[in-house]
């Protein structure tokens, strides 16, 4: 080999172009584990007291990031996982960021870990909210299993994540599935000993569920005498979503004739007036 061409390749030995083949490439051509360092580089936040055209330019860093990893393979997310479980970074956005990889890429080995966020205490409430999210999400199946039970008993704050997010997370698994999310929404929305967060969440679902249960429980929650007017607002928006004009004025007109709250007698007049007239 002359002299010349000698020298050109060994250079481009030297930049690693010949690197391993068993390293596969992610979405833009690195290396998984090339790619997932970008990526903790990526979420690491700016400093408290930067300019705000610093913040801003790491929130769209930070997005464009999470975007394009999350079209990369599976062998993505098992770097993803393997990073969180043997190196376990330091800051919680960077081990919700890697958990938010894993699932996107490598859901089924990632949902084990996604499971076991949601149901035990410890990990940061960040990371947990997000693994909740993660879970409705990429294992909709594993998701109703494993929330359902635990939204339908009294809810423990000190032990799981947001009431009203793992409704949320629920919710989307039930979507995906096309199961019948009535049954515990209407639970939830009539049991005036919940956290009002996750009734109001449930009350506003209500309004896209058009059945008779469904109905009922919002009437229920239309005259209860709990204090929480909010609540009996979304009950009487989500009967306007789910009924037909001809029932929703009727149920309307009835609640009005017989409230004595002068506020809640001003709202229904506005949703008539709205609605009905």
């Amino acid at each position: 080999m002359p002299r010349l061409h000698l020298a050109l390749f060994v250079l481009w030995l030297s930049l690693g172009a010949c690197s391993p083949a068993s390293e596969a490439s992610g979405p833009s051509g690195g290396t998984p584990a090339r790619e997932i360092q970008d990526l903790i580089t990526a979420l690491r936040p700016v400093e408290a007291a930067a300019v705000p055209v610093v913040k801003s330019e790491w929130h769209l860093t930070r997005k464009r990031t999470l975007e394009r990893l999350r079209k990369g393979g599976p062998e993505l997310g098992q770097e993803a996982l393997r990073v969180l479980r043997e190196e376990r970074p330091e800051l919680a956005e960077v081990r919700a960021g890697l958990l938010d990889i894993a699932a996107h890429t490598s859901p089924e080995a990632t949902e084990p870990l996604l499971v076991e966020l949601v149901l035990q205490f410890g990990e940061d409430l960040l990371v947990r909210r997000e693994a909740t999210e993660l879970l409705g999400r990429s294992a909709p199946r594993r998701a109703l299993e494993v929330l359902e039970p635990v939204l339908r008993e009294r809810y423990d704050g000190r032990t799981y994540p947001p009431e009203e997010q793992m409704l949320s997370a629920w919710l989307e698994a039930a979507h995906t599935l096309e199961y019948d999310p009535v049954p515990l929404l209407a639970l939830i929305v009539t049991d005036i000993g919940r956290q009002q967060d996750i009734r109001h969440l449930a009350t506003r679902s209500l309004g896209s569920h058009p059945t008779p249960l469904g109905r009922q429980a919002l009437e229920t929650v239309l005259v209860e005498s709990s204090g929480n007017g909010y609540i009996r607002r979304l009950a009487l928006q989500a009967l306007q979503e789910s009924l037909a004009k001809e029932e929703f004025c009727a149920e309307a007109l009835r609640v009005q004739q017989n409230e004595s709250d002068p506020a809640f007698i001003d709202f229904i007049e506005s949703m008539l007036v709205t609605h009905c007239r």
